[in-house]
């Protein structure tokens, strides 16, 4: 049996938390895939969404190839282990199993937090399925509304960023659940949010259909996907609407964009835009997002100069 001891806190860089969960999914893909495997997190002083997500994600993603991955938390520091408890991690808030409406009333207690719970929202067309999406969405952006005092402008600014991303889970995904987890720093003027599923890969999505069977590695599929290529039939121009949230987010609030499927990565800020290919030990499947949003906007900004 092998023992990871997890990060027990992370600098305010956007790529720390980032690169610490392509340190942890390397080193469980270096271990024999027969080898039993335990996350220690007992010793975590700090955290970070973008962290924490992907822990009980990467833990579903092994579980599903039969690899035993466990995770212990029994979390030494108080104020994380009370902190972890309210966002309940790792398992978070399913809404579809609470009473019909009673979404808005459960993020209510959320109200005088600076975070979000970690939200296992459910994907399909259905119509009880779509109602609770909606009920869920819409109690997101409310509350994230609150928690920030956030300007009209702003409000509409995250609104489309969420709806977005959220939207593309249940696109592409072809899997049960997304997930959402979010915090505001409030002294640092920004809110990261990490949106995700484990389901199928970009690459994926593009080779299920016959249109696009020239796409035959991550690498192509993530241009593809930014280049708003579509994987909607009957909707060739659309894409993923990627490339207008992130003109958004970079261009207009100067905030940050990472996108990451199969071992290919796109990171996007005022300083660079990069597609890289990693490791074939560093590998995530399905989509995993991050957004860091900035609460006040540049001078000038107008959301609806990047909503077409």
């Amino acid at each position: 049996m092998s023992v990871l001891y997890l990060p027990n806190s992370f600098s305010d860089n956007f790529g720390d938390p980032i690169q610490k969960v392509f340190n942890l999914v390397n080193d469980i893909n270096s271990i024999s895939s027969d080898e039993p495997i335990i996350l220690n997190y007992d010793n975590a002083r700090f955290t970070h969404p973008f962290f924490s997500m992907a822990i009980p994600l990467i833990i579903k993603q092994n579980e599903r190839i039969g690899r035993a991955v466990e995770l212990q938390h029994n979390f030494s520091r108080q104020l994380t282990k009370e902190y972890m408890k309210h966002i309940n991690f790792p398992k978070g808030i399913d809404p579809g199993i609470l009473p019909q409406g009673r979404f808005p009333e459960y993020l209510a207690a959320f109200r005088a937090k600076t975070y979000l719970p970690i939200i296992n929202f459910p994907t399909g067309d259905g119509y009880e399925i779509t109602q609770v999406r909606d009920h869920f969405l819409s109690a997101i952006n409310q509350l994230l509304m609150e928690i920030c005092g956030l300007k009209s402008h702003m409000t509409t600014a995250l609104m489309y960023l969420i709806d977005e991303a959220v939207n593309n889970v249940l696109h592409h995904a072809h899997d049960d659940k997304g997930y959402l987890l979010a915090q505001f720093y409030q002294s640092k003027g920004y809110i990261d949010i990490v949106i995700a599923d484990i389901g199928r890969t970009l690459l994926e999505s593009y080779q299920s259909l016959e249109r696009y069977q020239m796409i035959l590695s991550n690498k192509d599929a993530m241009e593809a996907a930014l280049a708003g290529k579509s994987t909607k039939s009957g909707n060739v121009d659309r894409g993923f609407g990627i490339s207008t949230s992130k003109d958004m987010l970079t261009k207009g609030l100067n905030g940050k964009y990472f996108l990451w499927s199969g071992n290919v990565i796109n990171i996007h800020t005022s300083e660079r835009n990069e597609v890289v290919d990693l490791s074939e030990t560093i590998n995530w499947q399905g989509v995993y997002l991050c957004l860091r949003i900035p609460v006040v906007s540049k001078p000038g900004f107008n959301p609806y100069d990047y909503i077409s």
